[in-house]
């Protein structure tokens, strides 16, 4: 599939539209102001019915320029979400089990629903093939660098030998019910849920599926 292209400062990159806007666009400004009408548009009009005019439209552009930068209605919208997604947070190496836990289904959930998320929401919530590489860019740029920080945080609380299938059920866990909330149009989560998720879903099932000779017991992670 073709993609973004690589294009240098165009001078005429507001050109279609100068006479509506104030001082003409370029660079790092046009592309924030692209990807922010492609977020609005997402919320507004939804994936299935957005088009580079109608974002060229809300970001008082020229299609033009849109073009000039990205070949197609999907390369424009994977890089508008992968600009707005924010990367999971690195914890320190001795943060409490239950206390990481917390923090990367906070971060899990606001990527979800926070900051604009709730555009995010209305293309989740869409079926059918069109909508498949925004659930893929979710998955790679979220979903699995939380889950990769979730096993990590297991490991470091488990002496013993990683299991393979357990711990992938138990990184899998939390934000599955976050994700499930998500694309069946529940609210967010408040903070209660989701120290609800981590007591009394993904703590018991360390200490009990997970339980390997030298688990540190009932103490662990609190």
């Amino acid at each position: 599939m073709q993609g973004r292209k690589v294009l240098m400062a165009d001078p005429q990159d507001d050109s279609e539209h100068g006479s509506r806007t104030q001082t003409r666009r370029r660079g790092a400004d046009l592309e924030r102001a692209i990807f922010e009408a492609v977020i609005e548009q997402l919320g507004t009009v939804g994936y299935a019915r957005l088009s580079m005019e109608g974002v060229a439209a809300a970001a008082n552009t020229g299609k033009a320029a849109l073009y000039r930068r990205w070949d197609n209605r999907d390369a424009l919208v994977r890089d508008a979400l992968g600009n707005l997604l924010p990367q999971p947070p690195d914890l320190p190496e001795h943060t409490p089990l239950r206390d990481g836990l917390l923090t990367l289904l906070r971060y899990f959930d606001s990527a979800l629903f926070g900051s604009k998320g709730a555009a995010f929401q209305a293309v989740a919530a869409e079926s059918g093939s069109d909508v498949t590489l925004l659930r893929e860019l979710f998955q790679t740029r979220v979903t699995d660098p939380c889950q990769d920080r979730i096993l990590t945080l297991l490991h470091r609380h488990t002496p013993a030998a990683p299991d393979k299938e357990r711990d992938t059920t138990f990184a899998m866990a939390g934000p599955a019910m976050l994700m499930y909330n998500c694309i069946s149009g529940q609210p967010r989560s408040t903070d209660q849920q989701i120290e609800s998720i981590v007591d009394n879903l993904l703590l018991p099932l360390a200490r009990t599926q997970l339980t390997r000779p030298g688990w540190p017991g009932k103490t662990a992670g609190r």
